[in-house]
């Protein structure tokens, strides 16, 4: 079966291309709902990232109970739980968001089907009352309203990024 490609409207390309570029210039930010974009079904979903964290110390308390004893075994489970909790959960968050920005600036398909999967929030940096909400927000409305600079491309900014007088 041969996948068929939507044709993308030069308008749509426009808004895409200001949506990356206020991504880039940090005018746009993203942000998740963490339980509904990290779970199965969600393309930046990565269930290692998710399972291992938790896994390995549990895993690694249990041979300790075996060994060791039951209340070493379980010291380090909880220890190891509350690490989790305090640092590495941020990191993979951090590690989930950055997975997410580059889903959707590489491509229109990735940021559409990711848009439509919800979870996602876009947010003015300027003005942080200003944001769109996946799926039933318009991101292209709010990017049309939020950052319309950014579908022009200005001659005298070419000009000046040409020309090393400047």
């Amino acid at each position: 079966m041969i996948k068929e490609h939507k044709r993308i409207s030069k308008a749509d390309m426009l808004i895409y291309r200001a949506l990356k570029k206020a991504v880039a210039d940090d005018k746009l930010r993203i942000y998740l709902d963490y339980g509904k974009i990290n779970r199965p079904g969600s393309p930046v979903y990565d269930p290692w990232e998710t399972l291992l964290p938790i896994l390995i110390p549990v895993m690694v308390g249990l041979i300790l109970i075996l060994s060791v004893g039951v209340m070493f075994g379980l010291l380090f489970i909880i220890a190891m739980i509350l690490v989790y909790s305090t640092y590495f959960k941020k990191k993979l968050y951090r590690r989930l968001i950055e997975r997410t920005k580059n889903y959707i600036t590489y491509d229109f398909e990735n940021c559409n089907s990711l848009w439509n999967f919800g979870g996602i929030v876009f947010v003015n940096a300027e003005n942080k009352k200003l944001g769109c909400v996946s799926p039933d927000g318009d991101w292209k409305d709010f990017v049309v309203l939020n950052f319309s600079e950014y579908m022009t491309e200005n001659k005298e900014e070419k000009n000046n990024e040409t020309d090393p007088a400047t």
